[in-house]
């Protein structure tokens, strides 16, 4: 199953290092990946964000109470490992937002 996964830039080195945390959320698109990434580097004051394309495991991915902005939510009770990795987006995601509109 391809998920996605966004976060703030700071995190990049450590995901591609270790994969993701048990307990990580992901998103079943790359557009709410790239909103919560963008959202999430804005409230933290991070100088950028990035997106993570996973490949994981049918099995391996939970579908949980949706956040209140999404349509649905997805779980990684095991997280995954960097070999899950297939792209890593850290272009600026606002040029998608205004074409999402």
């Amino acid at each position: 199953m391809i998920v996605y996964h966004g976060t703030t830039v700071d995190c990049l080195e450590g995901i591609k290092a270790e994969g993701l945390r048990p307990g990580t959320y992901v998103a079943p698109n790359i557009a709410l990946a790239r909103d919560y990434a963008y959202d999430r580097a804005i409230t933290l004051g991070a100088d950028a964000c990035v997106v993570f394309t996973l490949d994981v495991p049918d099995a391996t991915v939970e579908r949980v109470e949706a956040w209140w902005w999404t349509g649905e939510q997805l779980l990684l009770p095991l997280g995954c490992t960097p070999e899950c990795i297939l792209e890593i987006d850290d272009s600026d995601p606002r040029a998608y937002q205004a074409a999402d509109q």
